[in-house]
């Protein structure tokens, strides 16, 4: 199997929205991985979702009182246990980062104008020599070296 990288507008999109069906065409397909910083980028934006959606409103300032206080969280857990649940089955495998991928990283993020998360996934799939992307991310088709493959 060909081997992809799960950006996390997919993660967000199996978990938040719950359209695991993505996800899992994905994984059936390819040998999947995942950045760690893209979990955590999935974590933090089912966080908001979750939370903003409870307290009815958007400000980062008022859902981190909420979550703080529990508002959310067993629904954010319940979500996100779905994607710990693949990375302990096998079905998808965490990249770490290192010093290198974070100096590609900035380096990426001048060459091809992406945000800094995004810049560490494409050094990520750069480094472990992966060269497909699975992302609803446009950002991703200014990088030469990525394929972005989606399902969608």
């Amino acid at each position: 199997m060909n081997p992809v990288v799960i950006d996390s507008s997919v993660l967000i999109d199996a978990i938040l929205y719950v359209k695991i069906k993505t996800l899992e065409k994905i994984i059936s397909h390819h040998e999947a991985f995942v950045p760690v910083n893209a979990l955590e980028e999935t974590l933090f934006k089912t966080i908001v979702g979750i939370v903003g959606d409870s307290i009815k409103k958007g400000n980062i300032f008022e859902i981190k009182k909420a979550w703080i206080k529990g508002i959310g969280r067993q629904e954010v857990e319940n979500r996100f246990d779905v994607v710990f649940e693949l990375i302990q089955n096998g079905l998808i495998k965490v990249l770490d980062l290192n010093m290198q991928v974070f100096k590609d990283s900035y380096l990426f993020s001048k060459i091809y104008g992406l945000l800094p998360n995004d810049a560490l996934i494409a050094a990520t799939c750069k480094h472990y020599g992966i060269n497909k992307i699975a992302a609803f991310d446009p950002d991703f088709k200014r990088v030469d070296f990525l394929e972005i493959i989606t399902t969608h």
